[in-house]
C-alpha cells in the first residue's frame, strides 16, 4: 500500500473505532441519534489543549537550515560535479580517439605492432574510466554513511533535549507528505532544535579543526 493509501486507511480505521465507541455508549438511544452525534463531532471546534506533550519538528526547515546537512550536501555536490565533468571529458576523448584509431587501421595506416600498442593504450584509458565510476559509487556510499552519522547525532541531541521527559512524542512534519497531516504553530519546536543542533555542530567542527 502506498503512503497516501495508508493514510486514508488509518483515517477510515479511526472513524470506524469512533463510531463503534458511540454505538457502545448510546445503543439505547437509537441509530439516528448516533448519526447525529457523529455529525456533531465532525463539525465541533477542536479542544484547546494548553499543555500538549506532543510537539513536532518541521523536516523541511531542518533540511534547509541544519548546517551539518547543508555542508554535507554542498561537499557531495561539488565532488560529484568534478568527478562527473572529468569522467565525461575523458569518455568523449576516448570515444573520439578510438574512432580515429579504427579509421587509421581500416586505411592501413597502422602496422600490426602499432595497432597492438594503441589498443593497449585504449584499454588502459577505459580502465581509468571504470575506476572513476567506482569513485562515484564510493562517494554515494560515503554520503549515506555521513547521513546516518548526522541522524545519530540528531537522535542523541533530541534525547538530551528531552531528558526531563517534557514531551511524550517529538514528531517529524513535512508539507511534502508524511503521517502528520497538520501541526499547530504553538507545537512547533523547529527553531530551537535547529539552533541547538547548529551550535553543537559548530562546536564539534571547531574542536575537530583544533585537533588537525
Amino acid at each position: 500500500m502506498n503512503k497516501s493509501g495508508s493514510i486514508i486507511f488509518n483515517l477510515i480505521l479511526a472513524l470506524a473505532v469512533f463510531v463503534l465507541y458511540l454505538l457502545h455508549f448510546s445503543g439505547a438511544k437509537g441509530s439516528h441519534k448516533v448519526d447525529s452525534a457523529v455529525a456533531s463531532a465532525v463539525v465541533a471546534a477542536p479542544k484547546d489543549i494548553k499543555a500538549s506533550r506532543i510537539v513536532y519538528v518541521n523536516a523541511d526547515t531542518l533540511m534547509s537550515k541544519y548546517l551539518a546537512i547543508q555542508d554535507l550536501k554542498r561537499e557531495a555536490e561539488a565532488r560529484q560535479t568534478r568527478l562527473s565533468a572529468d569522467y565525461q571529458a575523458k569518455e568523449q576523448s576516448l570515444q573520439h580517439d578510438y574512432a580515429e584509431l579504427q579509421q587509421r587501421a581500416s586505411q592501413g595506416q597502422l602496422s600490426s605492432d602499432q595497432a597492438k600498442v594503441e589498443e593497449g593504450k585504449m584499454i588502459k584509458r577505459k580502465q581509468e574510466l571504470d575506476g572513476m565510476e567506482h569513485q562515484l559509487a564510493e562517494l554515494q556510499a560515503e554520503v549515506q554513511r555521513k547521513n546516518l552519522g548526522i541522524q545519530e547525532k540528531m537522535n542523541k541531541f533530541l534525547k538530551e533535549y528531552n531528558k526531563n521527559g517534557t514531551y511524550q512524542f517529538i514528531l517529524s512534519y513535512s508539507v511534502n507528505g508524511g503521517n502528520v497531516l497538520l501541526g499547530a504553530d504553538s507545537l512547533d519546536i523547529t527553531k530551537e532544535i535547529v539552533s541547538g543542533l547548529n551550535e553543537q555542530y559548530k562546536a564539534d567542527k571547531s574542536e575537530n579543526g583544533k585537533k588537525k
